[in-house]
């Protein structure tokens, strides 16, 4: 486990032999976030940065404010995308603009701390079996409560977090550990190994893509961990705010498509037999409560995103082959530290709150 005293001095003090890090923002219809997370990523203390900010396709005059912040900052480099792709296929086009050894994603609802990529940095030179980092994310509104810390595998396919959101940060959490996979709204990535396994799969649109591309840097035979010194604030739900017509859909399709594509992709041979058919069968029975409640909408959503797994088979199949092909470590040596079992009173609970069903962020 790395630990370190996290200082510019460090990171050395000219400029030029620091790594450059390249942060990659996407933004869709959040003229009213992303100001504030430029502002306060141009006031990171480890300032050999480039800044990307990629626009999925805004309709509410995104294109205009960062035009402006572009001109009045020759760090920022801005992609319009015409349409909204998702954040994948988005982060994906950013990092294609990027020149930084290291890739540091961001949410545009964030304010990351001024001190927030040292501790990243350091650790990335320190630990070369480090592939991935997580920063510490807190609660905008609440800043003493947590809204993500890491998240792991459980027995049954689903995800569960280290620290709950909304758990108030008692210092519980206070070193660095291993975990599943970071969540983008704040972390970090080496370019090399992002390159190496195929960036995000924009297969996904959004939902679980994190956690896929976790998955994936643990089978190129890199560690991803939880880094608390690296603070990033997150202003949760704002999704909701800004598209509230989609919103429903692209939990209850995209989340459950998601979560049984990312199984059936990274899973080993044996675990593919025994989790993904219960996985499955928990989902379908989500389909089932959902209709016995009345919400037949969101039951089909949910049904449609199982069958679109049985639809794209061979194409899953072909992204199987590839990872499994490439990977460096068996689930025999990797899930005693990305998985932690759960009972099914666990998940039980989660279920019976109906307005999280498909939500691939409730699950865990």
């Amino acid at each position: 486990m790395f630990t370190g005293n996290y200082n510019l001095r460090d990171m050395g003090k000219e400029k030029e032999k620091s790594p450059l890090v390249s942060v990659v923002i996407v933004n869709y219809n959040g003229k009213e976030y992303i100001s504030r997370c430029l502002e306060a990523v141009c006031k990171s203390l480890y300032t050999n940065i480039e800044i990307i900010i990629v626009d999925n396709g805004s309709k509410d005059g995104s294109a205009e404010v960062l035009n402006k912040s572009r001109r009045e900052n020759n760090r920022i480099k801005l992609v319009l995308l015409n349409d909204n792709y998702g954040p994948s296929y988005a982060r994906n086009k950013g990092v294609s603009e990027t020149k930084g050894d290291y890739l540091a994603f961001l949410d545009n609802d964030t304010i990351p701390d001024p001190n927030w990529l040292i501790p990243i940095v350091n650790v990335f030179q320190e630990d070369v079996t480090v592939g991935a980092c997580q920063c510490k994310l807190l609660l905008l509104r609440e800043p003493k409560k947590f809204d993500y810390a890491g998240d792991y595998l459980s027995q049954i396919g689903f995800l569960v977090q280290k620290v709950e959101g909304g758990d108030i940060d008692k210092g519980q959490v206070d070193e660095n550990f291993e975990i599943l996979s970071a969540k983008s709204a704040g972390m970090a990535i080496r370019k090399d190994v992002f390159e190496q396994i195929g960036g995000f799969d924009k297969d996904y649109f959004i939902y679980l893509e994190e956690t896929d591309l976790g998955w994936r840097t643990w089978l190129a035979g890199y560690r991803v961990i939880f880094v608390p010194d690296s603070i990033v604030y997150h202003e949760f739900g704002t999704s909701n705010i800004i598209d509230p017509n989609s919103q429903n859909y692209r939990v209850k399709f995209h989340g459950t498509k998601n979560y049984i594509m990312t199984l059936a992709k990274n899973l080993g041979k044996i675990n593919f037999f025994i989790i993904l058919p219960k996985h499955i069968f928990l989902w379908f029975g989500v389909v089932i409560v959902l209709a016995l409640k009345g919400k037949f909408r969101d039951s089909y959503l949910v049904l449609k995103g199982i069958i679109w797994n049985f639809f794209n088979i061979f194409r899953i199949r072909k992204k199987r082959l590839a990872i499994q092909k490439e990977r460096k470590i068996s689930d025999k040596d990797l899930f005693p530290r990305i998985l932690k079992k759960k009972k099914l009173s666990y998940f039980i609970n989660k279920f019976r709150d109906s307005r999280k069903i498909g939500n691939a962020g409730s699950w865990s």
